[in-house]
């Protein structure tokens, strides 16, 4: 039985959690393509907090979508730009191609797009292998509601305790590393301390990928995540 793999960029490289039905392994990686390298031949599913698909112009659906299953938390979802957007040459280029401007985070966005766009397109496998998901509406989907912030110390709590109660024992380590992070500002693991919720986002995806075994929900409904703009959170 292959391994899950979750991905989250964590400001300068990617956050990696492989889990398997005993364990869990945190790591980094400098890029998607050195993540696929790595992960292709063992992993069953790469699930990545990152836009996959994008749309032509308008709004992404799943984004849409997404806002709404978080509600009052809907804000840590944020707009996708366009394809046009994606692949302008500048900055003011991006914001007059994209929908409904440009925001700073979208903008930061666009280098980890670019980088998704050219695996897929080097390797046509990765359609089926790498899909896009979100951490907040995959903690959401297996907590409930009332998820504190995960800037917050309550909001690091909860996210502890829910890998725990849902993917057990196997998750371990990636508590005690989060732990070790925040009580440790030395840079470790390539991992700063106030990246410390990216390892806890990488790992809820990799639960997600784990415990649905390729059965997910999707935002929207009924999307096919290997060539549709979506959205896999664990499924029903």
């Amino acid at each position: 039985m292959g391994s899950h793999v979750g991905v989250d960029w964590a400001s300068g490289s990617w956050v990696v959690v492989e889990a398997t039905t005993e364990t869990t392994n945190v790591s980094t990686e400098p890029s998607l393509l050195n993540v696929w390298h790595e992960y292709r031949e063992r992993a069953n599913e790469i699930l990545v907090d990152i836009p996959v698909h994008l749309e032509s112009e308008g709004d992404r659906e799943c984004d849409q979508e997404a806002k709404d299953f978080l509600g009052s938390r809907g804000s840590t979802v944020f707009w996708t730009p366009n394809s046009d957007a994606v692949t302008a040459g500048d900055y003011d280029m991006a914001v007059a191609k994209n929908t409904r401007g440009l925001g700073s985070h979208s903008w930061g966005l666009i280098p980890r797009i670019q980088e998704v766009n050219t695996l897929l397109n080097e390797f046509d496998t990765a359609h089926k292998t790498l899909y896009e998901s979100h951490p907040e509406v995959c903690f959401k989907a297996y907590h409930g509601d009332n998820l504190p912030s995960k800037k917050s110390d309550a909001g690091f709590e909860v996210r502890k305790k829910c890998l725990i109660k849902n993917g057990g024992e196997s998750f371990q380590p990636v508590i005690e590393l989060a732990d070790e992070r925040q009580a440790n500002s030395q840079w470790h693991h390539r991992i700063q301390s106030g990246r410390v919720d990216d390892v806890l986002d990488a790992a809820i995806i990799a639960l997600t990928a784990r415990e649905s075994a390729g059965s997910y929900s999707t935002l929207p409904k009924d999307a096919n995540p290997a060539c549709d703009p979506s959205i896999v959170y664990p499924g029903n």
